[in-house]
């Protein structure tokens, strides 16, 4: 069982001494600090610095991982239902918040180089238009029409695996259930699977990390030539808020921070600041820097998220073409087979079908890292044949105004705030139609309940699908919001705060709604956008 962790993790290793470009300098002006070194900060800080600006990330967590999880080897659970790339989330999150009566948020927080970037599943599906439906029509049309998405997979260095005759024929499986209404699509993944070039070594999955390390420890400026600055880290400093220029509350000029090694408070200076800390601690920092809009805080609200763990027989598996007739020689004996499915309703609207569907099959396949093949053949062997796999609904929700993120009174450096945090409603006739569906799915592959859990369907038929943790998948949104139907928000549509010339956020906060897909690719796109424009105007 995993420890209740409610600190973070402060440390400097030899590996932080060797790695990071640190300067606790006061006195040093910069372009831009970037707070936080996540999905949000990690990506807008690079993008910075190919803009040649000078950048200092502040990190309140320390150098904990090089890499995501998922390139590491780490413990396996042989023939159990495990997401392998999940596996150490559950040791290094921290609950930096308090939960009044009522509330039922139950997330976690990454503080650590990378953030939570180096803890997540590298889904990345783009959003739909019916998703961007209240988003500001700048940001549409740049996700939409323009180049927005491109830009990101581009961080992501994404790959699309080749499509195997087992994918092939589970979607031809799923098309015929579902028939033309549903859009069966390879659900895009983070995941480079080959290198930059034909020779290169291939980088796993994606995290911010990676990308940091590697822009701090950059070689090569050319002498008397204007070039690319490597990015400066410090890690192990909590940022409580920002500061202003003398008499003057329109513009930042740095931000305060806690020194959590030197125990010792410090100041730095830059141009422009941007708020990459998520959706909890952005929101902190602003409340703390009391920054005159009521809506901070408001609104935070994370999707409902319906799933089911399941196993397809091995004789439904032949019958319906999905596992070869002969096995293979070795190694391993048997191809071990595997897909991960996005499935959308082509007529999806706020009102009707507003949720997403990722099927797994072979789920711990794709979900986990296997360096010796001789696991993949004691898992198959544990397994006999039946197929581990996973269903997943996850639902378009607007923001939740009696939702909120607010300060501790009398709180000072480390106190956590406080959120109060209702589960995102789902209509009944919504949820009514992700069960039909759900049940069409599960029939047609003859699925059954994995050894020890309950039944896959209840009393009216229908299957029994869990709902996840309030926060438990880290999609929570909302707290520094854009504009929702270009009404009054917190950012504007180039994620600067209102009446403030210099000071931004980048991270999920400043999303209008929780969409029914994962945010990351959506975040990392916006993440360049705000690059480009802080870039500018620096």
């Amino acid at each position: 069982m995993a420890p209740q962790r409610n600190v973070l993790i402060t440390e400097s290793g030899t590996l932080t001494d060797l790695l990071l470009r640190s300067n606790r300098d006061e006195q040093e002006v910069y372009d831009v600090i970037v707070v936080g070194s996540g999905m949000g900060g990690g990506v807008v800080a690079s993008a910075l610095a190919d803009e040649k600006k000078k950048v200092l990330v502040l990190e309140a967590g320390s150098l904990l991982f090089p890499t995501h999880v998922g390139n590491l080897p780490r413990r396996l659970m042989i023939g159990k239902f495990q997401k392998h790339i999940w596996s150490l989330w559950e040791y290094f999150s921290v609950k930096n918040y308090n939960t009044p009566p009522g509330s039922m948020y139950n997330g976690g927080q990454g503080f650590n180089l990378g953030g939570r970037s180096i803890f997540w599943g590298s889904s990345i599906p783009p959003l739909a238009a019916w998703e961007l439906e209240v988003w500001p029509k700048d940001i549409q049309k740049f996700l939409l029409e323009g180049n927005g998405y491109d830009l990101a997979r581009g961080v992501f260095n994404a790959d699309v695996p080749e499509l195997k005759d087992f994918h092939v024929q589970a979607t031809e499986v799923l098309s015929d259930l579902l028939r033309e209404d549903w859009e069966i699509l390879p659900a895009p993944v983070a995941v480079e699977y080959t290198g930059a070039t034909e020779w290169s070594v291939p980088a796993g999955i994606f995290s911010s990390v990676d990308l940091l390390l590697e822009d701090s420890l950059a070689e090569g400026m050319n002498e008397g030539q204007v070039t690319r600055q490597g990015i400066t880290v410090n890690v192990n400093h909590a940022v409580w808020d920002v500061t202003f220029e003398d008499g003057n509350n329109k513009r930042v000029n740095g931000v305060r921070c806690w020194d959590l090694l030197d125990k010792k408070e410090r100041h730095y200076k830059a141009k422009s600041v941007i708020l990459c800390a998520g959706t909890v601690e952005s929101a902190k920092i602003a409340l703390n820097s009391k920054i005159p809009n009521d809506m901070i805080g408001n609104g935070i609200v994370d999707h409902a998220i319906y799933y089911r763990h399941f196993v397809i027989p091995p004789e439904t598996l032949k019958m319906l073409g999905l596992t070869p007739d002969v096995p293979r020689v070795a190694p391993p004996r048997v191809e071990p087979q595997s897909t991960k499915i996005l499935i959308r309703h082509r007529a999806a609207t706020l009102d009707s079908h507003a949720f997403d569907i990722i099927l797994e099959l072979g789920a711990q396949f794709n979900q986990g890292r296997f360096v010796d093949k001789d696991h993949i053949e004691d898992d198959m062997d544990i397994r006999n044949g039946y197929l581990l796999c996973e269903i997943v609904f996850q639902f378009y929700a607007p923001l939740m105004q009696q939702n909120s993120v607010t300060l501790a009174p009398n709180g000072d450096y480390g106190t956590p705030v406080n959120i109060y945090m209702e589960r995102a409603p789902v209509p009944p006739a919504l949820l009514a139609e992700a069960r039909n569906v759900a049940k069409g799915i599960l029939e047609r592959f003859n699925a059954q309940s994995i050894l020890g859990e309950d039944a896959l369907m209840e009393a009216d038929g229908l299957p029994n699908l869990k709902e996840a943790d309030v926060g438990g998948v880290a999609h929570e949104i909302g707290t520094l919001s854009m504009p929702v139907n270009g009404q009054k928000a917190v950012v504007d549509e180039n994620l600067k705060f209102e009446g403030i010339e210099n000071l931004y956020a980048c991270d999920n906060s400043v999303f209008p709604c929780s969409p029914a897909g994962n945010p990351s690719l959506t975040l990392v796109a916006l993440a360049r956008r705000c690059a480009e424009t802080v870039a500018k105007q620096v």
